[in-house]
C-alpha cells in the first residue's frame, strides 16, 4: 500500500483515581458505680447449657461461696486482662506494626481496681434452674481499625480520517479504543475485651418512629461466628435493612445485614451505589434486592421490599448520633451510633440508624 494523501484526527482522554482511607479508634472505659452502670445485668439472657455431675456442682458451689465472701468483703478488687485478651492485643500490635511500618504499642493498665460492692455475683444454679448470664464486668476495651484502598483508571482513544492510496482508493475510517481497570481492598481489625460485644446493623424507621429495641431476645448469628447470639430486635415500627443474598426467602445471619461484619453499615451499603450519586435508588441494581426485615407480634419473620414500605431512596450520608437504648431496668440493649435519611415515594423523609446491638 502506498499512501498519497491523508487527513487524520486523533483524540484521547485518561483519568486515574486513588483513594486511601484509614479509620482507627480505641475506647477503654470503667463504669461509674455511683451511676449504677456496673450492676446492670440482662436477666433473661440465654446461655449454652452444660450438664455436670452432682460432685462437680458441689465443688462449684464451694468455689462460689469463696467468691461471694471476697466480693462482699468491702475490699477493692483488681481485674486483669485474661491471657487470651493479651494474646489478641499482642497479635494486633504486630499486625499494626507491619501495616504502619513502625512499632505500635497499646498502653493498657496491668490491673483495674474496682469497688467490690459494684461487682455482680456469680450464681451456680441447682438442678432444674435456668442459668443466667453475667452481662457486665464493669470495664471494657474496644479497638477498631478500618482501611480501604480504591484505585481506578480509564483511558479512551479515538481516531478518524480519510486516506488516499496510490491505486485510487479512498479509505474513510473511524476507530475507538476503551480501557479501564479498578482495584479495591478492604481491611478490618476488631478487638473486644471486657463487657458485651456490640454489632451494628442498619435499622430503617419506616413508620416515622425512632428506633427502639425489644426486651424479648431472639436467636440469631449476628457476628457470623457460627453460633447463635441472643439479641434484641427492632421494634415493630422499624426493621433491619437486609439483602437476601442466597434468595432463600430468609435472613440467615449477619452477613445478610449491613454493618455487623465491618462496623460501618452505611459504607457497606455505599458499595452498591453504581451511579455514584450518593443514594441507593432505582438506578442501582441492588434496590430491588433490598429487604426490610421485621417480626410480627408472634415473633415470626417478615421480609418486605422497600417499595412495600414506601421507601423510594436511601441517602448514604450520615452523622454521629449516639444514644443508649435501655430497658426499664436500665439494662443496655443497644447503642445508636449514626443516623441518616431515606426518602419515601410520597416525598417525605425518614430516618435510618446504625444501632450497635449487645451480643
Amino acid at each position: 500500500m502506498k499512501i498519497v494523501g491523508s487527513n487524520i484526527e486523533m483524540n484521547s482522554q485518561s483519568a486515574s483515581v486513588k483513594e486511601h482511607q484509614k479509620q482507627e479508634s480505641v475506647r477503654y472505659w470503667k463504669d461509674d458505680p455511683a451511676k449504677g452502670e456496673a450492676n446492670a445485668q440482662i436477666r433473661d439472657a440465654i446461655t449454652d447449657q452444660l450438664q455436670i455431675s452432682d460432685q462437680a456442682k458441689e465443688a462449684l458451689k464451694q468455689r462460689n461461696t469463696k467468691l461471694v465472701r471476697e466480693l462482699t468483703s468491702g475490699e477493692p478488687i483488681e481485674l486483669e486482662f485474661s491471657d487470651k485478651d493479651r494474646l489478641k492485643l499482642n497479635i494486633l500490635e504486630k499486625m499494626l506494626s507491619a501495616l504502619l511500618g513502625k512499632d505500635f504499642k497499646f498502653k493498657v493498665p496491668s490491673k483495674i481496681e474496682t469497688d467490690s460492692a459494684s461487682q455482680p455475683v456469680l450464681v451456680i444454679p441447682g438442678n432444674g434452674a435456668n442459668p443466667q448470664a453475667l452481662s457486665r464486668v464493669g470495664w471494657g476495651f474496644a479497638y477498631d481499625y478500618h482501611e480501604t484502598y480504591r484505585e481506578s483508571q480509564k483511558m479512551s482513544f479515538e481516531a478518524k480520517g480519510v486516506i488516499q492510496t496510490a491505486d485510487g482508493r479512498v479509505i474513510d475510517f473511524e476507530l475507538n479504543l476503551n480501557m479501564s481497570r479498578e482495584f479495591y481492598r478492604q481491611s478490618n481489625i476488631q478487638v473486644r475485651a471486657g463487657d458485651a460485644v456490640l454489632c451494628d446493623p442498619l435499622v430503617i424507621n419506616f413508620d416515622g418512629i425512632p428506633s427502639g429495641l425489644t426486651n424479648t431476645k431472639f436467636s440469631f448469628d449476628l457476628d457470623c461466628d457460627g453460633t447463635e447470639d441472643q439479641i434484641s430486635f427492632a421494634n415493630p415500627e422499624s426493621g433491619f435493612l437486609a439483602i437476601d443474598s442466597n434468595n432463600d426467602g430468609k435472613i440467615n445471619d449477619g452477613s445478610e445485614l449491613f454493618g455487623p461484619q465491618t462496623g460501618n453499615g452505611f459504607e457497606e451499603l455505599a458499595q452498591y451505589d453504581l451511579d455514584q450519586n450518593g443514594w441507593i435508588d432505582e438506578n442501582d441494581a441492588v434496590f430491588d434486592k433490598l429487604r426490610i426485615w421485621t417480626k410480627d407480634q408472634q415473633g415470626n419473620d417478615e421480609l418486605f421490599a422497600l417499595g412495600q414500605k414506601g421507601v423510594g431512596a436511601i441517602y448514604l450520608g450520615n452523622v454521629a448520633a449516639e444514644f443508649g437504648l435501655k430497658n426499664n431496668q436500665n439494662e443496655l440493649l443497644g447503642q445508636a451510633q449514626k443516623a441518616g435519611i431515606f426518602l419515601r415515594e410520597d416525598g417525605t423523609p425518614g430516618v435510618v440508624q446504625q444501632i450497635d446491638l449487645v451480643v
